[in-house]
């Protein structure tokens, strides 16, 4: 599956993410099946022959898998970048 045909998989089943910044960690938050769909997520981005990167954000693309107490989008970055060096990996 290609992280797109897994989003679609997952948008009518009610999953909700809840991501933001904790004491310097990233925190990602969710009910079993949410975990899974991130999950699945990650792999198929892994796999993914079509982009190297894949971005959802609580206001914007993909905002319906977040809860309002999101404050940060998840961007994952397959190394290495089919574009070259980008802003995610010059550091």
């Amino acid at each position: 599956m290609s992280p797109d045909e897994v989003c679609a998989d997952y948008a009518d089943r009610d999953v909700k993410l809840t991501c933001r910044m904790m004491d310097g960690f990233v925190l990602p938050e969710g009910t079993e099946e949410t975990l899974e769909f991130l999950g699945k997520l990650f792999l198929a981005q892994a796999h993914d022959e079509s982009s190297c990167k894949k971005s959802l954000e609580p206001n914007g693309a993909g905002s319906i898998f977040f809860t309002k107490e999101s404050n940060v989008g998840i961007y994952i970055h397959r190394l290495p970048c089919e574009h070259g060096k980008t802003q995610a990996n010059k550091s």
